[in-house]
């Protein structure tokens, strides 16, 4: 019978450093996947490097309907849905009594849907729960606050894109910025206002706001028009004015729907 062979000493030298590599492989996947430090109000990072930022800015100078409701809570769930892990939402409104200061309602980060769960090291279902408890329902409840049946003085839309535009979570350095606006378009305020001086662009270039734009510079923009029984001006005019001035703040003005 032939004497087996014995195994040298290069075999055990690459079991041993198999073995090794495999286990620093499981370290590094691990590692990658070590959430980092979140603050305990918001979800977000720490470090501040959110890897996007949706701003929504609801306009209810005029009372919405029940429609209008459904349809604003329809897409902030899709907003809400559409963001990437640790992705940070902002909900703010119009401040008619100081148009320069707009109020943000409600502002925090996704923990991370349960689509975008890692099942080898993640529990999709626990990832869900705790998106829904920590991000969506909070989102919510405090959606239900805006929508309510008011009405305010004035629309001040150009001082309240202004402000949300110079806000630091809100600049270059984060990867994918969205401004949302939801409103009949129809800006109103001491300093500009459709109502007084219509949609043409001839009026709003003798305006003290025709010098002062939001640094959009790269932002993706989108306008949900709130439809309106009846329209101050030809909704046409309107949006056609509102796609110079976003286009003129370096904006990527996508839509109006």
């Amino acid at each position: 019978m032939p004497r087996r062979k014995e195994r040298g000493p290069w075999f055990w030298r690459g079991a041993i450093a198999l073995m090794l590599t495999s286990v620093f492989g499981l370290f590094a996947a691990a590692a990658m996947n070590q959430p980092p430090a979140t603050d305990s109000e918001t979800n977000c990072r720490m470090d501040r490097q959110d890897p996007s930022h949706t701003l929504i800015l609801v306009d209810q100078s005029d009372p919405f309907n029940a429609t209008d409701i459904a349809w604003v809570r329809a897409l902030l769930e899709d907003e809400a849905r559409a963001l990437p892990k640790y992705g940070r939402l902002t909900l703010s409104v119009p401040n008619a009594a100081s148009p320069f200061d707009p109020v943000t309602v409600w502002s925090g980060c996704s923990p991370g849907s349960a689509a975008g769960a890692n099942p080898v090291f993640q529990n999709p279902r626990m990832i869900e729960q705790a998106w829904q408890a920590k991000f969506h329902k909070p989102l919510m409840a405090r959606t239900e606050e805006v929508l309510v049946d008011t009405v305010a003085p004035s629309s001040p839309l150009m001082e309240a894109m202004f402000t949300l535009g110079d806000r630091p979570d809100f600049q270059a350095g984060v990867p994918a910025r969205r401004l949302i606006l939801v409103s009949d378009l129809i800006q109103h305020s001491k300093d500009f206002s459709m109502y007084r001086a219509g949609a043409a662009w001839e009026a709003f270039e003798s305006s003290p706001l025709m010098d002062l734009r939001p640094g959009l510079e790269g932002v993706a923009v989108v306008a949900r028009v709130v439809p309106r029984q009846e329209y101050a001006l030809p909704l046409g005019e309107v949006k056609a004015f509102w796609q110079r001035w976003f286009q003129d703040t370096g904006a990527e003005y996508g839509s109006v729907t």
